[in-house]
């Protein structure tokens, strides 16, 4: 057994990008699954397929293909359409990987000319860069400007759909002969107009796709890219060209993650794309490392066949890329991850490239490993889940998801350390003590405190955990719950003496003095304001910079809540961006122009932002470290309760941990 945090360090180091922390340097690359639902959706079981490799340790889980061109007539078993708004597996699959801790991935495609080959209509054409017949005989007319926006709009909306359903970024397939890469592609597309001739026309599709998913879903929601470093072969584009692509696509996308492969049929580049075991590990970083050179602002990614763990250190060590992906290697062992942290390199179990799973994916349906056996059985193995090894478990902090995760953790044999640096356990959610419409949730808290005080659990109250405090208890496995701190927007006079937050005036409503002004109309703004008028101050109303109600993703409290807005008449000032605030109010920017809103109290309740720098100061103390709640994404109490039984439940259960 080695030293994980010593051999490994980059490796083992969890990188931020926008607001999504992922857990370590190696990250599961797409793969699709047949086990498609007719409404195009992931079954159950694919679910869980891609569940089992979030459980093993994976920074990301990403889930392949999925269709972003409505026009794009596919067979039943290419997933398709995650904006239906049935599709509820999609969430689900989101949901069970991200409760284990990885980021939910999904990866979206746009099949361009490549799309009337999977049982669609023969005789209805594709849409590609020119009109053309593609190597199967079909016909592929010219993309038009009408197209191009649709397809633009449908990369949009695709992935606005998928950040709702829970997933934590998306990556556009920009390699391996797909649409996008049809464009990047200077042998198919000969177009003359804005879209093709120079390698900025040429990218300009995928450029205006990325910039559309930051424009819907926020600047800070992660849009990476995969693409070609190299088609390979002749004819094709070389890494110079490649170079090219990725200086176009450097800071609109926020990773490029660097494959191989062409636009044309070879089974050369076929090889390369998914490496054959004639080929020496590694042989495809050689075009991320190039590509890293030209890059100033997006991380990039690499991949190829990699599964020992020391080459891929080295990869990152020497800067040849800053993030490794692995496909086969996490089908063979999806426990791989976890191995490395815990120093147990001697077991991992390491892909030989022999394409079985590749083979049986597509003749009989299922990723079949040659070397491992429970792989795409993961329904049958979950029934027989192993009795969980003893443990001893750390948890940082005593909020609504520190609190779950020691039940849960002590409910399973585990030895629990549950340390609260305050005397109370509850976190951040008792500033609602005193709410009436809240008196359930607090039950429940007090019900939570009682069940801790008859277990086993070691519950150590006014005790800040410090990363040497951590280390000198000897933990098998922490985990963080240190909760999240709130915004303080960016608006001048906002430390002024009549601002108070949110947080403060739930535990002393006193503070909200004469006429108030709440800036912020999520459910923790407009319940703030609806408990004030309770109190009897009637003279409240909320300035809202969206144009509605934010849901936080509980639409039907939102009807609740708008039905409480109607009946107290409540007044909200919707698109309206609060720019300065002083003694005598907000100065704002609404739909007429600037206005003043006059007010002797200020609240912000702007959200909340999750303490991940604290969380990951914790993350080398222990062979397992794991962050759930709202350190982990400021979130709400469901998710932290999911994410902290899922933690605890799987503890010792796997070879790995």
């Amino acid at each position: 057994m080695v030293n994980a945090f010593e051999t490994f360090p980059n490796l083992l180091s969890p990188v931020k990008v926008g607001n999504t922390v992922f857990r370590n340097r190696m990250f599961c690359a797409p793969t699709g699954h047949t086990d498609i639902l007719g409404t195009g959706q992931p079954s159950m079981d694919a679910v869980m397929y891609f569940e089992r490799k979030a459980i093993g340790g994976a920074a990301t889980v990403t889930t392949g293909e999925v269709n972003v061109d409505p026009d794009e007539r596919t067979d039943g078993r290419w997933p398709r359409d995650i904006t239906k708004r049935y599709n509820y597996n999609y969430p689900r699959l989101a949901s069970a990987i991200t409760r284990h801790g990885a980021v939910a991935v999904l990866e979206l495609q746009f099949t361009g000319a490549k799309s009337r080959g999977r049982g669609a209509k023969r005789d209805d054409p594709a849409w590609g860069p020119v009109d053309m017949d593609d190597y199967n005989g079909f016909k592929v007319r010219a993309m038009t400007e009408e197209r191009f926006q649709e397809v633009i709009e449908g990369f949009g909306k695709a992935a606005l759909a998928a950040k709702k359903a829970g997933f934590g970024m998306v990556t556009l397939h920009g390699a391996h002969g797909w649409g996008l890469q049809q464009f990047m592609s200077p042998y198919m597309n000969t177009r003359t107009d804005r879209w093709g001739g120079n390698t900025e026309n040429r990218c300009r599709l995928a450029v205006m796709a990325i910039d559309e998913i930051h424009r819907v879903c926020g600047s800070d929601f992660p849009v990476e890219i995969r693409i070609s470093g190299s088609e390979i072969i002749t004819p094709g584009y070389d890494i110079d060209e490649g170079c090219r692509i990725a200086e176009q696509l450097d800071g609109h996308a926020d990773i490029i993650h660097v494959s191989v492969g062409s636009v044309f049929r070879s089974t050369e580049a076929h090889s390369r794309t998914h490496v054959s075991m004639f080929y020496p590990q590694g042989i495809n970083v050689q075009y991320a490392a190039e590509i890293k050179k030209h890059v100033k602002k997006s991380l990039v990614a690499t991949l190829g066949g990699l599964s020992d763990p020391y080459f891929m250190e080295e990869i990152l060590a020497s800067g040849k890329a800053d993030i490794v992906y692995m496909a086969r290697e996490l089908i063979c062992d999806p426990d791989m991850p976890n191995k490395v942290r815990l120093g147990k390199v001697e077991e991992i179990r390491k892909c030989m490239r022999c394409l079985n799973c590749y083979s049986e994916c597509m003749n009989h349906g299922d990723f079949f490993c040659a070397l491992n056996p429970e792989i795409s059985r993961e329904r049958e193995i979950y029934y027989s889940l192993p009795p969980a090894q003893k443990q001893k478990v750390l948890v940082i902090g005593g909020g609504i998801a520190g609190m779950q995760a020691a039940l849960t953790a002590s409910r399973n044999g585990h030895d629990v350390i549950l340390c609260e640096k305050s005397g109370e356990l509850g976190g951040g959610i008792l500033c609602e003590r005193e709410v009436p419409f809240k008196e359930r949730l607090h039950q429940y808290i007090e019900q939570q405190k009682y069940l801790i005080s008859k277990s086993a659990i070691d519950l150590r109250l006014n005790t800040e955990v410090t990363p040497e405090y951590a280390k000198t208890e000897k933990p098998d496995v922490i985990i963080a719950a240190v909760g999240s701190d709130p915004i303080i927007p960016k608006i001048p006079g906002v430390c002024g003496a009549n601002v108070c937050q949110a947080i403060d005036v739930y535990k002393d409503p006193s503070l909200a003095k004469g006429k108030v002004v709440i800036l912020g109309a999520g459910f923790v703004g407009v319940e703030l304001a609806f408990y004030l008028m309770d109190l009897g101050n009637k003279d409240v109303e909320i300035v809202e910079m969206l144009g509605d109600i934010s849901d936080g993703g509980n639409d039907h409290h939102k009807s609740a809540v708008e039905d409480m807005v109607a009946q107290k008449k409540l007044p909200i000032h919707f698109n309206t961006k609060a720019v300065e605030i002083t003694d005598k109010g907000v100065r704002c920017e609404g739909p007429d122009g600037e206005v003043f809103y006059a007010a002797d109290t200020v609240i912000h309740a702007v959200g909340m932002r999750a303490r991940q720098e604290l969380a990951l100061t914790f993350k080398d103390c222990a062979p397992v470290f794991h962050m759930v709640g709202d350190c982990r994404a400021a979130s709400n109490i469901m998710h932290a309760n999911a994410s902290a039984y899922t933690i605890s439940k799987y503890i010792g259960r796997h070879v790995a941990v």
